[in-house]
């Protein structure tokens, strides 16, 4: 059987959650369009990354990937599987192959078991015996950079970088082929972030992982992704490999984001692209373009008509009135 380039394919994802007009109604007066009609693949080995304001639905496509929640409509494929027809059963055992880690570690995990028991439960779950788990254990902690005597202390005795590798390895321990890193450096120092992507950028070289980093900073981004996806307001405005879209972004909002990340050496000033406003709310979405109301360079066509993605050539693809269609 031929094996698939793609390990995750994405098609005209949606999550819309009902708005009630209280908690005891029925009665729907809205919907928040959290992730409105996503579509992307991500390759195996590959990282990609998906970058964008808070509340535009990066995490909700993160937890729609792993099914960790249930789609309004669409479907994701992974390793060929249509994971929303699997039943109970089916989803346990493919969810082995696919984890995710949180932006805040310690937050996921019990305070009251040691960190050898919160590492070896995923492993418990899947009914392996104890003596497994205990060996998977005594390899993991040294693989993310952490002592055997940790698996005898409790989480809150580490820092958060210690916890963040703690919930690395928690996340190895089943032996994945594909992890979610949802904003998984963006509560730690800068020193650490550097240190944890380090970590896990070999992790992905040595077991060949495929990752879909979830981040808002374009800084980080840059070190870990091979491919980009910019987010705005529950759907995907631009796509390119990396060295594409910081070299010749095409979405204003994809421009105006890397404007915002510092030059990095002294001297150097780069123009500002300003994002003007707050970005709109899920459950008011503006008709047209999502982002017209923010763009300098908003036309009639953006107020009135919804730009899909255009295919630029190589791989990149933009949702923007501006930009030209490859002929």
């Amino acid at each position: 059987m031929t094996v698939a380039a793609h390990l995750i394919r994405v098609d005209k994802l949606e999550k819309h959650y009902p708005i009630r007009a209280s908690a005891f109604s029925r009665r729907v007066t809205g919907t928040v369009r959290a992730v409105d009609g996503v579509s992307f693949t991500i390759d195996r080995g590959e990282t990609l990354a998906l970058v964008g304001e808070s509340g535009c639905g990066k995490s909700t496509t993160g937890r729609l990937l792993t099914r960790l929640i249930e789609p309004t409509s669409g479907t994701v494929r992974f390793d060929n599987i249509e994971i929303s027809e699997l039943d109970d059963a089916e989803l346990r055992s493919v969810r082995k192959r696919m984890q995710l880690i949180f932006q805040d570690a310690g937050s996921s995990f019990n305070p009251r078991m040691k960190v050898g028991s919160l590492i070896a439960e995923p492993m418990r779950l899947a009914g392996q015996s104890a003596d497994t788990c205990r060996a998977r254990v005594e390899e993991l902690l040294p693989l993310v950079g952490m002592a055997a005597e940790h698996a005898q202390r409790y989480p809150h005795e580490f820092s958060g970088g210690q916890r963040q590798r703690i919930g690395i390895a928690r996340a190895l321990a089943l032996r994945p082929d594909f992890i979610v890193c949802d904003e998984p450096v963006s509560a730690l120092d800068v020193s650490v972030q550097a240190q944890v992507v380090n970590l896990l950028t070999g992790l992905q070289r040595e077991f060949g992982l495929t990752f879909l980093f979830i981040s808002h900073d374009l800084r980080i981004v840059r070190h870990v992704a091979n491919r980009v996806a910019v987010m705005y307001l529950g759907r995907i405005v631009e796509i390119a490999d990396k060295a594409t879209l910081y070299k010749s972004p095409q979405h204003p909002y994809t421009r105006a984001l890397l404007s915002a990340v510092p030059a990095g050496r002294p001297g150097v000033v780069r123009s500002r692209t300003e994002v003007v406003g707050e970005i709109a709310s899920a459950r008011a979405v503006p008709p047209g373009c999502r982002y017209h109301k923010r763009c300098p360079y908003a036309m009639a066509a953006c107020r009135t008509d919804d730009p899909e993605l255009t295919d630029l050539g190589g791989g990149h693809q933009a949702a923007c009135h501006l930009v030209r269609p490859l002929h």
